[in-house]
């Protein structure tokens, strides 16, 4: 095996020389007098790097050569920062034309003398004034900086070159480097004698045997697996086993040789899985075989030992390996088992193997393939897809766990004290039945709590090294890993555990490292990238998943991070709060990530602890070599302030990633403008107001990628970004400021353009500055009426350009039609968008000479065109005739996407079968076509040969979006959805039937359907635009303005979880029914807004819903009473008799009530709605006219249903009640002091707009209460609520415009929370004395009143010692409270809502104070003040976060 000691130093020595390449640096320091200097460094570095060169594919043993190879990586590491640093000046003096640095030959030697005297004198200055840096100017650019920003100006202030600094840098670099180079070429020279002879016994050896790692050098032996079944017991995969055993006794009997692969890391189970179906179906076949693959696939090794474990048969003839097997295995169904497969050679390897096979199967063969490699298994498998191992179930493998930490039952009895200590090991072990052999190990053989802790807190199952241990079985995939691909892994540590990123993030990243090393010179950087990812997935490091918002991402395995963060020890250093004090700090460290997790800032004296950490940590960290910098958790701007003083010597970083930053990047970074090595910045989920892009950015000469597409806020740009020569990604969240750049021709390794606004006459926004580029991706030019050579773009000559969008934002301009014309694109053009050109027809080489015809997208806005492309035939208001856009032989192959936009004449648009585009198309979208009445798949429309055409041309559409098309029929479109697979539609505006129809996806990536209508009054052909019988997989649906939905229709939805009906009148009306228990809907949720229905309509409707739980009703006027139904409706039999068309003739069984008195008795009535008693949320609002009555309801619908006395006490299950703007809800409870409308399973109750309510008294039995919610409710007193407190649930109370609520109180209040606006009557100190002991959290919302604390106020405010959380919502306050500081117990302080109040008190916050929240709603002088806090309070909310990826550190 190739040394990973010799091939990393080999890469940061070639790295250290990349500057010198091209001769650019050593011609421009000859002219600085640093040329001798630069040629010493550069002789040492050639000559270790031809060393390393002759000492590549050696072992090397030696562990002290190991550590000078660690020497001599760090001082080509500096050599690489001195030299990078020389090419960034000369960089900056190319581009400014300055003599700072380069001493011309023209001014003479009495020029450089006194330059040269110049720089040792401020040299000399800055080494006693703690400047110690090369670029010896922070003051001077700080100074310029501040000065830039009073003349309102953007141009950024130059670095000064100290020549001294690095000439004696540079010479220290030279004598340090000849005597470690000396000694190690010594000690290879010594190893290479010893390590030929031993690598002729090692070839003899592999000769023999075959066993070798893929790489040349030092053969690995890999343990040899049986058939046989060693464990004591199997735990879980039971899915697993069953699909496959599953298939060998169904699917694959019947098949020729099935080969099935087993995929997944080392430890995760693969072997013992397939020693398990092995045993498990060794009855179904004749002849069995087990080959131990390993790391050698050799075809004819394996032939033999398939060979071998074939009994002989009679009359078996002599001869070679295939005629044996054949003979063998004639007429004999088999299973092959190659097990612990790393490779199967090549493609044609494979094949030999199953030729030999398959002479000789019969049907129901079958091969099981255990391999770690993905890659492995999608070349081998036959069946759709492989058997992927994740980890144990967590039950499950607590079990396994169990088992091999404790032995037996009686262990784990005894010892259940160290049953939570196992639980929090077993967690850390992510599923990995290796890690659990290997951890219940060591647990074993101490079975005390001290020794389990020991192990928890120190993973010391990383540090075993036994061929069955964990680390060691993950990390030989590791080392059979080229050493390419060891490098970009290693850097992936960086990252917090479960991390997603997308393949763009760890590409860029890459690059920013300088790792990806381009051994095709005509390949791009980013494809190598590429091409590496793709490598690891298929080595099975990186797994393919997706995010919440359905993207494709990677993801790599807890363990495998761990075993990243070993291998990369040297390094990388990842930190957290956990391990921040034990952790080992090597003086190698380049690499620095820290994480912070909420935990972190959760109380303040976590949060001082860990900054007092994070300030002794700068003492153990060499900062100063630091080449990577990642901070992740979206409180790490909390400790900025240690954080700040740690990095202020950080001056070699090339790689910064700031995960929610808060901050200006300055007070983080106080170095930032002088990190001349920059070569990656990414910056995710800040705000731009608080973090800026600094001017200094455009000065970033070495900078390629520069991240902040997950940002938001206004940010500008320096003017002078055009330096920015090496830039190859500038990501951003709003196109508009790539249009900001000025002679964008000087980026010309920029990648992608996605926004060029050409300016008439204005040479640095000129069409010819994009005819340098070679731009890949997207490249968007606007504005191109100001255009005036269009052709110097160069168009043609962009073979790697994705998309274009050519946009004129007026139409006045004469030369539209030539300009189009000369925009021509290459080729491999894959999406095209025109929008708003002025010309009469389209481009010759979009039509009749046609050459883009590879095109996938295609998207027309606002044109005016007579021609069209090949799209099919386009009929125009006042053409004489149809724009025929085929041009005959003319036609896109592979056309996905169509959108026609704004295009006013357009009256039809027909197929004809020249076009063949109907028959690709996926994505169709047609808006803003006021004339248009007719399309390709309208009911109407007519081939050329006069025949319908066929709506299945187009099979395979996936999304539809027709929009603003008044003139079009809704009938005349395609059925939605046209087909059961996932497909979106979009109908908007269109005809006189639909405001909106809308089927897509909701954020769970279920489906839902919304129908806006415009005219509830229409006929049942409204419904048959939709196929209800493609719509089975529908959770949501939402109406409004509709017709009534026939039940036959709802029946088909058999997934539907939530209704929702708004403003319909009759939507309930004439139910046509055929029986009443055929139509069980499984609907739980069930909204009705706005509904003229009566009591006894919704109370039918409802008993369709046996599994309604949620039930929400607004605005319903005719609704008088409320009760609930006796017990749900059922039908006497399956079918009701042909004359029972409605659902009023439905008969229910019912228990007979007991007969009551006349005068309790509600009488039946229209208006009367019973509820389903199994409800558990019930929300009603503005139903004026509504009364719950205590009493049976008496009998409803003809007699056959009786609603239950008590109120609303039948909803045993109830836990939510809302009851908003009914104002007589209470009226029949004024007399009836003694009864209880509400049953005592309530939760939460909101009472609002209830004036005939008194007292709480009706609530004094709900005992579960824990929440309840006043507002609007008139003279209604707080009588009660000490009995409701005393119950001990209720925790939480919010009273809203109540005024006499509180009056009169006498007793201590024992309550948590109070959510009040009544300031003035509430905060006096009779009433917080009466709060004092209990209340931890105040919140005074919605006060328009009070300006600021009255002396009373603020003394009774004082009063709540007990108080944790305080806030102030959409409250008319110009000032806060004085007395904030002494709230001694006070935690939390949150305002939102309050523009009016602009700073913070003069007296200051309390010291208990952990979170500040200010993000909503507030003044941004508020803001400005509560900023300046940040890293004094543990979290200061001022910003709404970006929600993007799932990790909670992220």
């Amino acid at each position: 095996m190739e040394s990973v000691a010799v091939e990393a130093a080999r890469l940061v020595v070639g790295k250290a020389l990349s500057p010198l390449s091209g001769g650019f640096v050593e011609a421009w320091a000859a002219s600085t007098e640093l040329g001798p200097n630069v040629g010493a460094v550069k002789l040492e570095l050639l000559y270790a790097q031809g060393m390393l060169d002759n000492a590549r594919g050696r072992e090397t043993r030696s562990p002290a050569l190991k550590q000078l190879l660690l020497e001599l990586r760090g001082l080509a590491y500096d050599a690489e920062d001195v030299l990078d640093e020389l090419d960034y000046f000369r960089i900056q003096d190319e581009l400014d034309g300055t003599y700072e640095a380069a001493d011309e030959h023209a001014s003479g030697c009495l020029h450089g003398f006194f330059l040269n005297a110049h720089h040792t004198a401020r040299n000399f200055k800055n080494r006693y004034i703690s400047v110690a840096c090369s670029c010896s100017c922070q003051g001077e650019v700080a100074g310029a900086h501040k000065a830039s920003e009073r003349k309102n100006t953007k141009k950024t202030p130059k670095l000064k070159f100290d020549r001294v600094d690095l000439s004696r840098r540079m010479k220290n670099i030279v004598e340090q480097l000849k005597p470690v180079c000396a000694k190690v070429c010594t000690i290879l020279n010594l190893e290479f004698l010893e390590s030929t002879n031993r690598n002729i016994s090692q070839c003899i050896a592999m000769s023999q045997y075959g066993s070798f790692s893929g790489k040349q050098g030092h053969p690995v032996v890999r343990p040899v697996t049986t058939s046989e079944f060693i464990e004591p017991e199997f735990y879980g995969r039971k899915g697993e086993t069953s699909e496959i055993i599953d298939g060998i006794q169904g699917d694959y009997r019947d098949k020729d040789l099935t080969v099935i692969p087993i995929v997944g890391q080392g430890g995760i189970g693969k072997t013992t899985l397939t020693q398990h179906i092995y045993k498990q179906v060794e009855n179904n076949f004749d002849a069995k075989i087990w080959v131990c693959v390993s790391l050698n696939f050799n075809v004819y090794r394996l032939k033999e030992e398939i060979a071998n474990s074939i009994p002989k048969v009679n009359g078996e003839l002599s001869g070679g390996l295939d005629d044996l097997i054949e003979q063998r295995l004639k007429s004999k169904k088999f299973l092959l088992v190659l097990d612990d497969m790393w490779n199967c050679g090549n493609e044609d390897d494979w094949k030999r193997l199953l030729s030999t096979l398959k002479k000789a199967q019969t049907k129901g063969s079958l091969i099981l393939v255990t391999t770690r490699f993905p890659a492995v298994a999608e070349m081998v498998k036959t069946i759709d897809r492989s058997i992927q191992l994740q980890g144990l179930e967590p039950e499950v493998f607590w079990g396994l766990f169990q088992a091999y930490a404790f032995g037996d039952q009686k262990s784990i009895t005894d010892h259940a004290n160290l049953k939570e200590t196992g639980e929090k090991i077993a967690k850390k072990l992510k599923g990995s039945p290796l890690a659990a052999k290997t951890v219940g190990r060591l647990l074993r053989n101490r079975l005390d709590l001290d020794h389990w802790t020991s192990v928890l807190e120190s993973k010391e199952w990383e540090l075993q090294t036994g061929e069955n241990d964990i680390m060691p079985a993950l990390k030989l995939s590791y080392d059979y890993l080229p050493f390419h691909l060891q490098q970009c892994f290693i850097y992936c540590a960086l990252f917090p555990e479960d991390y997603r990123f997308d393949s763009d993030e760890m590409i860029h990243l890459w690059i920013g490292l300088d790792i990806l090393q381009l051994h095709d010179q005509n390949k791009r950087t980013e494809d190598t990238g590429l091409s590496c990812l793709n490598d690891l997935v298929n080595f099975g490091f990186f797994k393919e998943d997706v995010k919440t918002d359905g993207s494709p991402c990677y993801v790599m395995h807890d363990l495998l991070h761990d075993l990243a963060l070993k291998v990369s020890s040297y390094e990388c250093l990842s930190i957290s709060s956990s391990n921040v004090r034990s952790i080992q700090i090597l003086p190698s460290i380049r690499h620095l990530s820290i994480m912070i997790d909420d935990r972190d800032v959760s109380d303040r004296g976590t949060f001082e602890n860990i900054q007092k950490d994070f300030s002794t940590l700068r003492k153990r960290l060499d900062v100063e070599k630091l080449h990577s910098l990642m901070l992740f958790g979206r409180y790490h701007g909390s400790f900025v302030i240690p954080l700040g003083i740690m990095l202020s010597k950080a001056k070699a970083l090339r790689v910064i990633l700031l995960s929610t930053a808060s901050y200006a990047v300055e007070n983080m970074l106080n170095n930032f403008s002088n990190l001349v090595h920059l070569r990656y910045l990414r910056i995710t989920r800040g705000y731009f107001p608080e973090i800026r892009l600094p001017n200094s950015i455009s000065r970033f000469y070495n900078l390629r990628v520069l991240d902040v597409r997950e940002c938001r806020g206004q940010f500008g740009l320096p003017r002078d970004m055009d330096n920015l020569v090496r830039l190859r990604h500038f990501l951003v969240p709003d196109d508009d400021l790539h249009s900001g750049i000025a002679n964008v021709s000087n980026l010309k390794c920029l990648q992608e353009l996605r926004r060029f606004k050409v300016k008439r006459q204005v040479e640095q926004f000129a069409l010819r500055q994009l005819g340098q580029l070679e731009l890949y991706g997207t490249l968007g030019i606007y504005n191109l009426e100001n255009s005036q050579a269009a052709a110097e773009a160069k168009l043609l000559n962009k073979n790697h350009l994705d998309k274009l969008i050519l946009d004129w934002s007026t139409k006045d301009c004469l030369e539209d039609e030539h300009i189009l014309e000369s925009l021509k694109p290459h080729d491999n053009l894959q999406e095209l968008q025109i929008e708003g050109h002025g010309g009469t027809t389209c481009p010759s080489w979009l039509g009749v000479n046609l050459s883009i015809k590879g095109l996938r997208s295609l998207s027309l806005h606002g044109l005016d065109w007579n021609k069209f492309p090949p799209i099919g035939d386009l009929w125009l208001v006042n053409a004489s005739e149809k724009s025929s856009s085929c041009t005959e032989g003319q036609r896109f192959w592979n056309l996905k996407r169509l959108e026609l936009v704004g295009i006013p004449r357009l009256e039809k648009w027909t197929g004809n079968v020249a076009c063949h585009v109907f028959s690709l198309l996926e994505v169709l979208i047609v808006r803003d076509c006021p004339e248009l009445m007719e399309l390709p798949f309208s009911h109407s429309t007519l081939s050329q040969s006069g025949q319908n055409m066929d709506i299945t041309q187009f099979s395979t559409l996936k999304e539809l979006e027709i929009a603003r098309c008044p003139k079009l029929l809704i009938s005349s479109l395609r059925p939605i959805p046209w087909t059961k697979s996932p497909c979106r539609a979009l109908i908007e505006e269109v005809g006189s039937e639909f405001q909106r129809l809308d089927y897509s996806k909701n954020r769970q990536s279920e489906l839902r359907l919304q129908v806006d209508g415009k005219n509830e009054h229409l006929g049942s052909k409204f419904w048959e635009v939709l196929v209800f019988s493609n719509l089975t997989e529908l959770k949501e649906l939402y109406l409004t303005e509709c017709p009534p939905l026939p039940l036959k229709h709802l029946q088909m939805l058999s997934s539907l979880k939530k209704l929702t009906i708004d403003d319909t009148d009759n939507a309930l009306a004439t139910i046509e029914v055929e029986s009443t228990v055929r139509y069980q809907f499984p609907v739980t949720q069930l909204t009705i807004r706005g509904c003229g229905a009566s009591g006894k309509e919704l109370t039918l409707l409802l008993s369709h819903f046996p599994k309604l739980s949620d039930l929400t009703m607004v605005k319903f006027e005719k609704i008088t009473m409320l009760g609930v139904a006796e017990q749900q409706i059922t039908a006497t039999s399956a079918s009701l008799p042909p004359s029972g068309n409605n659902l009023e003739d439905a008969h229910f069984v019912q228990e007979q009530p007991q007969p009551r008195g006349e005068d309790k008795k509600a009488p039946a009535d229209a208006g009367v709605l019973l509820l389903p008693p199994q409800l558990q949320r019930l929300f009603i609002s503005i139903c004026p006219k509504l009364i719950l009555h205590y009493d049976s309801l008496g009998e409803n619908l003809a007699g056959c249903l009786r609603g239950i006395e008590g109120g609303l006490q039948g909803l045993s299950s109830l836990i939510s009640l809302s009851i908003l703007d009914c104002p007589d809800f209470f009226s029949y409870y004024s007399s009836l002091s003694s009864f209880f409308p509400f049953p005592s399973s309530l939760k939460n109750l909101t009472i609002e707009g209830v004036s005939s309510m008194e007292t709480l008294s009706p609530l004094s039995n709900l005992s579960s209460l824990t929440g309840l919610g006043i507002q609007d409710c008139g003279d209604l007193r707080g009588e009660g609520l000490c009995s409701l407190l005393a119950q001990g649930q209720l925790t939480r109370l919010r009273v809203n415009n109540s005024p006499k609520f509180f009056v009169g109180f006498g007793s201590p209040l024992v309550l948590q929370h109070l959510v009040m606006d009544d300031i003035a009557g509430v905060l006096t100190v009779p009433i917080c004395s009466l709060l004092s002991s209990s209340l931890t959290k105040l919140t005074i919302f919605c006060n328009d009143e009070v300006e600021r604390f009255t002396m009373e106020q603020n003394m009774a405010l004082e009063l709540l010692s007990s108080l944790q959380e305080l806030a102030f919502s959409f409250c008319e306050l110009k000032f806060l409270p004085t007395v904030l500081h002494r709230l001694v117990s006070l935690k939390k302080l949150e305002i939102s809502c309050c523009e009016l109040i602009t700073s913070l008190p003069k007296s200051g916050l309390p010291n208990s104070l952990e979170i500040l929240d200010v993000h909503v709603g507030n003044s941004e002088e508020l803001k400005r003040q509560c900023r300046k806090l940040r890293g004094t309070i543990p979290i200061i909310e001022d910003n709404s976060y970006f929600i993007g990826n799932e990790h909670p550190l992220v």
